[in-house]
């Protein structure tokens, strides 16, 4: 059962959470920090819309800012986990901030926990309890070394790339958008610049072409 801190905590970012333009502002936030008219211009929101948004999701403590120059970034600060779990029997929801860092075997630790779950013993509902703690944690520990992956390779990527465009694509790749139509939609740029930067991209050996389905998606070249 959460504490009343924690169940005031989860009210507060489900509520934030629950807006769709939020959503999409923490979704292009992921792709890269932006400042106010660039995610105005990218979402097509007025400025004033978009900077009440980030305010809301500042003080809920979701993203943090910086200043540049004349303007002021707005970035994702920590990794939020919001664990849901409805079924005919149960409802819980489980927060959490960053990761444990404490889980070193992998394997080791999923074996030990299908292991208990053929021995349940005579207080199975304590112990199923603590292999859902298990497996949580080992999945927030995946997503920190996830993160951790990609920010090394964005440092690299910054001391290789000048080009601000350039820079979009590679760090889109790395993210998961893996098409020039995604790309264009999410940024608001024209479809045929991000073809022609992909082209000198292959060109470089960063990225390469694949041909699943007929389709053609691209994925980002690590050496």
């Amino acid at each position: 059962m959460l504490v009343n801190r924690d169940k005031s905590k989860i009210d507060g970012l489900l509520e934030i959470l629950s807006n769709e333009s939020r959503r999409k502002i923490l979704e292009l936030l992921t792709k890269k920090p932006c400042y106010v008219s660039e995610i105005s211009y990218t979402l097509r929101m007025a400025p004033k819309v978009v900077l009440e948004h980030l305010e809301k999701l500042e003080r809920a403590g979701i993203v943090k800012s910086y200043e540049e120059g004349r303007r002021r970034y707005y970035y994702i600060d920590k990794t939020l986990s919001i664990n849901i779990i409805l079924t005919p029997h149960r409802f819980t929801i489980n927060y959490h901030e960053g990761g444990e860092g404490n889980i070193n075997n992998f394997t080791s630790e999923i074996n030990k926990i299908f292991n208990e779950l053929n021995n349940l013993g005579t207080d199975p509902f304590e112990k199923m309890n603590k292999i859902e703690r298990t497996f949580r944690a080992i999945q927030r520990e995946v997503i920190e070394r996830f993160d951790r992956i990609i920010d090394n390779m964005i440092v690299k990527l910054d001391e290789m790339l000048k080009d601000e465009m350039d820079k979009i694509i590679t760090y889109s790749l790395i993210k998961g958008v893996n098409t020039p139509e995604k790309i264009a939609h999410i940024f608001n740029i024209p479809y045929e610049e991000i073809v022609s930067r992909f082209e000198k991209l292959e060109k470089m050996g960063l990225v390469a072409r694949v041909e699943k389905n007929g389709k053609t998606y691209w994925k980002f070249v690590w050496r």
